[in-house]
C-alpha cells in the first residue's frame, strides 16, 4: 500500500523509491532510448514543417522486418547460385583465356554478382553507439556509484524530495519518460533515473496514475 499519514485531519499520500542496484543493460538501453525521444520532441518543436516532411517520407517505403529477413534469405541464396554457376563457367574458361574470352567475362561477372548478392543477404553489422547511447553510458557510470538501499526518492502531494537534500516541485519537471523498466525524470535540465522494482510504497500502476494527475498543465509524462 501507499504510505500515508494524517496532515491536520487530511490523508497525505507518499510514492517512496529505494535506489538499488541499477541494471546496466536495461539502463543503457531505455535511457538512451527516452533521451532520442526527448531530442526529436524538442526537435519537432523548433521545426513542425521539417517533421511533417519527415513522417510523410518515412511513412512510405518501410518494409516489415519479416519481409527484410525473407529477402536476406533469398540474396543468400542467389548469390550461392551465382557464385557456382559463376566458377563452373570461368574455371574451364582459365585454360584457354584467349579462345573462352566470353565465357571467361560470363562467369568472372556472374561470381562478382554472388558475391555482391550474397553480402546484401548478410545480417547487418552491429549497430554502431549513437550520441544517445554514449549518453546513457556516462549518466550509468555515475549511477553505479550510488550504494544501494541508502538513498530514497520520496514523491508528496507538493513536491519531489531527493534524500532530503535536493527538493523539486511538479513544476520543476520537464517531462517523465516511462519505460518498461524506469521512470525518468527530467527536470530544470537535469536528470532523475528511477527502477520501477526500487517502488517501496504502492504499486506502479498507482504511481503513474498519480505522476500523471500531477502533470496535468505542467510536463508531459510519456511512454518511451
Amino acid at each position: 500500500m501507499d504510505f500515508e499519514y494524517l496532515f491536520n485531519g487530511e490523508i497525505i499520500m507518499e510514492y517512496v523509491f529505494v535506489l538499488s542496484k541499477y541494471n546496466e543493460g536495461l539502463f543503457k538501453t531505455q535511457v538512451s532510448k527516452a533521451l532520442e525521444k526527448r531530442t526529436e520532441l524538442v526537435s519537432r518543436q523548433r521545426y513542425p514543417k521539417l517533421w511533417r516532411f519527415t513522417d510523410k517520407m518515412n511513412s512510405r517505403g518501410k518494409v516489415p522486418e519479416e519481409v527484410l529477413k525473407k529477402r536476406h534469405v533469398r540474396y543468400r541464396i542467389y548469390g550461392i547460385i551465382l557464385m557456382i554457376v559463376g566458377l563452373f563457367v570461368l574455371i574451364p574458361s582459365l585454360v584457354e583465356p584467349k579462345e573462352l574470352l566470353v565465357p571467361l567475362l560470363v562467369g568472372a561477372l556472374s561470381v562478382c554478382m554472388g558475391i555482391i548478392y550474397f553480402r546484401q543477404g548478410r545480417k547487418s553489422k552491429k549497430k554502431k553507439l549513437t550520441s544517445f547511447d554514449k549518453a546513457a553510458v556516462k549518466l550509468f557510470t555515475e549511477y553505479k556509484k550510488i550504494p544501494e538501499r541508502q538513498i530514497k526518492v520520496i514523491f508528496t502531494d507538493d513536491e519531489v524530495k531527493l534524500e532530503d537534500k535536493i527538493n523539486f516541485a511538479y513544476s520543476d519537471i520537464e517531462n517523465i519518460f516511462i519505460t518498461e523498466d524506469l521512470i525518468i525524470l527530467i527536470w530544470n535540465k537535469k536528470f532523475t533515473v528511477l527502477q520501477k522494482k526500487d517502488l517501496s510504497s504502492g504499486n506502479i500502476e498507482e504511481f503513474i496514475s498519480f505522476i500523471t494527475n500531477k502533470s496535468d498543465n505542467l510536463f508531459e509524462v510519456l511512454f518511451a
